[in-house]
């Protein structure tokens, strides 16, 4: 049996935490602990003789963290330029140490080390990196202390960037992250190629892409330097300070992406005004950083896709720093807007029909999976010969911020989806007919109290 999960984003919570109080999007080990005891029930009595476990991409937030923003360190680099002993080594060591020193993080990586007990049969791990953990398959000591931390067994090879299930040596079930089908977080744009290959070039996955930038230069560092504007100290007293730094915080979560301006400004018991007049010196420094580390607005305009006029007047605009006159909501708008509209994924079923397995006739292939748009979905994409093929998407293991239709209002889930693929020869409890597999999919949206470890913590909402 194959169980796959992704975008589980465990992250260090250590950096946002002001005044003793802590701001944790990682989910309680108890969602892990009941989630493998709930397959163990279903397949108790049948004949899995064992099970490989995909973690399928974004299972550490590598890319959106503090930890890079206390130098000119930056996540946006090459794989290759992650040579053993260099700095970017040692920065991505120590945001993985203090991933794993989170609480939460911890009990849940002893959760999956211990998976064979719990499960009572062989689990065998197989990691495919995504977007925001892409650097975890950069040097052979990040990959072993990746896999130290999941008890998988210790390999100095890279980590595969899809995972391809064999059956009587034909590809049956093909597993990726999900970010070579969103062009501003992979290295090229597949969308713009005549079919996509199962087996993708390797040189792509490797290549810094334009989410690492607005990963690292908005989303992480708006919560920081309104911390530092303002102090721990205001923050803690004041109510509006307080309600605006869990925005920033969250600021990430929302879903859809192209929701993100109007969550900013529609933070409770606050005027547009009222938020702008907080934000604006926070998002002036960040503007500022862009001049005084002029490599970012080089890489904004060479990730960004950015040529001729464009590039020419983002450069022109960056010289002359006209933010210090005063930024009008109209204007921090525009330049957001480009950021959500890239970053909008919807429905991929035009863009998934052209991998190339889906694309050859009579293909073995049964079911491509993939994660990274945090919406769990099942979709047939096409019956040939009376034998069905179907995409799933995993979703995501985090807590989401999800828009009314009209997106002005927000409300906060707990998501997660369970996905089991039975290979050949393996017994669905559930499911008797003679296809040679068969996959069961549950996607579970969860709404209530906040955890019984959070109830010291600040409620800002």
């Amino acid at each position: 049996m194959i169980i796959v999960m992704s975008d589980l984003h465990f992250a260090d919570s250590s950096s946002l935490a002001i005044g003793g109080h802590y701001f944790n999007h990682n989910l309680p080990p108890e969602v892990y602990r009941a989630f493998f005891s709930e397959i163990l029930e279903f397949i108790r009595n049948e004949n899995i003789e064992d099970i490989d476990l995909v973690l399928a991409g974004d299972i550490f937030e590598v890319t959106r963290s503090a930890l890079w923003l206390k130098d000119r360190l930056r996540p946006y680099a090459h794989n290759d330029d992650v040579t053993e002993g260099s700095e970017l080594e040692g920065r991505i060591n120590e945001i993985m140490d203090a991933i794993a020193a989170d609480q939460r993080v911890a009990a849940t990586l002893d959760i999956f080390r211990n998976l064979t007990v719990q499960l009572r049969r062989p689990v065998r791990i197989h990691y495919i990196p995504g977007n925001h953990d892409r650097l975890l398959n950069a040097s052979r000591r990040i990959r072993n202390r990746t896999r130290s931390f999941l008890g998988m067994v210790p390999s100095d090879l890279p980590f595969e960037n899809q995972y391809l299930h064999r059956t009587n040596g034909e590809t049956k079930i093909l597993i990726r992250h999900g970010h070579e089908y969103d062009a501003a977080n992979f290295g090229a744009d597949v969308r713009l190629w005549p079919e996509i290959p199962t087996l993708i070039d390797k040189m792509y996955y490797d290549r810094p892409c334009f989410g690492d930038i607005v990963t690292t230069e908005i989303a992480a560092k708006l919560p920081i330097l309104f911390k530092e504007y303002y102090t721990e100290k205001d923050i803690l007293v004041d109510k509006d300070l307080s309600v605006m730094f869990q925005r920033l915080i969250d600021f990430d979560n929302v879903r859809p992406a192209n929701a993100l301006i109007n969550f900013l400004f529609s933070t409770p018991g606050l005027s547009m005004r009222d938020v702008w007049e907080l934000i604006e010196p926070v998002f002036v420094k960040m503007l500022d950083d862009l001049v005084f580390y002029p490599e970012i607005g080089k890489q904004i305009i060479t990730y960004g896709g950015m040529k001729g006029f464009s590039a020419a007047s983002l450069k022109a605009l960056l010289k002359t720093r006209f933010w210090r006159r005063g930024l009008p909501f109209w204007m921090i708008k525009t330049l957001l807007s480009p950021v959500s509209r890239r970053s909008k994924i919807g429905d991929q079923s035009e863009i998934i029909l052209k991998e190339e397995c889906l694309r050859k006739p009579n293909s073995p292939v049964r079911c491509i999976v993939s994660g990274h748009t945090h919406n769990p979905t099942v979709q047939l994409m096409k019956i040939e010969k009376g034998i069905e093929t179907y995409y799933i998407n995993t979703g995501t293991f985090r807590n989401i911020i999800t828009a009314t239709p009209n997106l002005r209002d927000f409300g906060r889930l707990r998501s997660k989806a369970r996905v089991l693929i039975f290979k050949q020869g393996e017994r669905n409890p559930e499911y008797n007919r003679p296809t040679g597999w068969s996959f069961d999919f549950t996607a579970r949206h969860g709404f209530g109290a906040m955890p019984p470890e959070q109830s010291d913590s600040l409620h800002f909402n």
